[in-house]
């Protein structure tokens, strides 16, 4: 799945090409994939409608619409009264954004294509059918219930110490959990616990507070790295991005810092790599 390197890198990819564009009309080719509202009331809602920006919060890709500007007083009136909406897509396993001209022939596994006043489409394609599209007043109807963005200023070394005091378990499921953190998925789960020499099954009541503080870092170097490099191939062709893993998908390849062989476990039902040299099961904060 996509993680927040692979969505920022296509929110950047979006912007030029979109922010600007109206939406003239909506084609629904697979209704499960529109969330939130029902289909024909989706299409409807979003004729008109400008692209303002585009963002990211976690996974998800946060369109800011409003609608189509005009120096007629009956449009200004409109404008007045009609709300901003934000259209917000999260790709799942296998969904695709691309922006392409209206002339060429729709792909097998389109679901949701939108019609742009320059004559070209933004077209969402998922070959899984995962993905899913929501129309909303407020962004937060949608992803209030997710953790902070890892890379914000604002969250802090003291602040990420204060989330895992606050839980408990082991360290690569919470990493997981979008609650907790936003955007950080199995790939650079992997990643960022290799980087601070971090046992995955670690519990977080015995890291220490050089472990807390070596993985904070090691989170966002690890995700800054992975967006400068456009993000990873998440399979299904969704980014092809250039970042390399060091640890995750390397099973049985020697490890980048000892050359000991990367293993494969399974952690909270997700598939796991680790370096067992260099990320011991039993940490400094443990006693024996």
């Amino acid at each position: 799945m996509p993680e927040l390197p692979e969505v920022e890198t296509l929110v950047r990819r979006l912007r030029e090409p979109v922010i600007g564009r109206t939406i003239e009309n909506v084609t629904i080719y697979w209704k499960r994939t529109v969330a939130r509202p029902a289909p024909k009331e989706f299409a409807r809602m979003l004729r008109g409608y400008t692209v303002r920006s585009i963002d990211r919060r976690a996974k998800y890709l946060v369109f800011e619409l409003t609608p189509r500007a005009s120096t007629s007083l009956r449009s200004a009136q409109r404008a007045a009264v009609t709300p901003t909406l934000f259209l917000l897509i999260h790709l799942r396993m296998s969904g695709k954004l691309s922006v392409v001209d209206r002339t060429e022939p729709r792909a097998k596994h389109d679901r949701v294509v939108f019609d742009l006043d320059d004559g070209r489409q933004l077209r969402f394609n998922d070959i899984r059918k995962f993905g899913k599209i929501w129309l909303v007043a407020d962004p937060e109807m949608v992803t209030g219930a997710i953790g902070p963005e890892p890379l914000d200023r604002a969250f802090t070394l003291p602040k990420f110490r204060k989330l895992v005091k606050s839980r408990s378990g082991i360290i690569k499921p919470l990493l997981l959990n979008q609650a907790f953190l936003a955007g950080v998925g199995n790939i650079y789960a992997d990643e960022a616990l290799w980087r601070a020499k971090i046992h995955p099954r670690r519990k977080t009541d015995g890291l220490t507070e050089v472990e807390v503080a070596t993985l904070y870092r090691s989170i966002r170097k690890v995700l800054r790295t992975a967006i400068e490099d456009e993000g990873t191939d998440a399979g299904d062709g969704v980014i092809e991005g250039d970042y390399q893993p060091r640890v995750y998908g390397r099973t049985d390849q020697p490890c980048y810092r000892c050359h000991q062989p990367i293993q494969r476990i399974v952690v909270g039902q997700r598939g796991t790599h680790f370096c067992p040299q260099c990320q011991p099961q039993r940490g400094p904060g443990r006693r024996r």
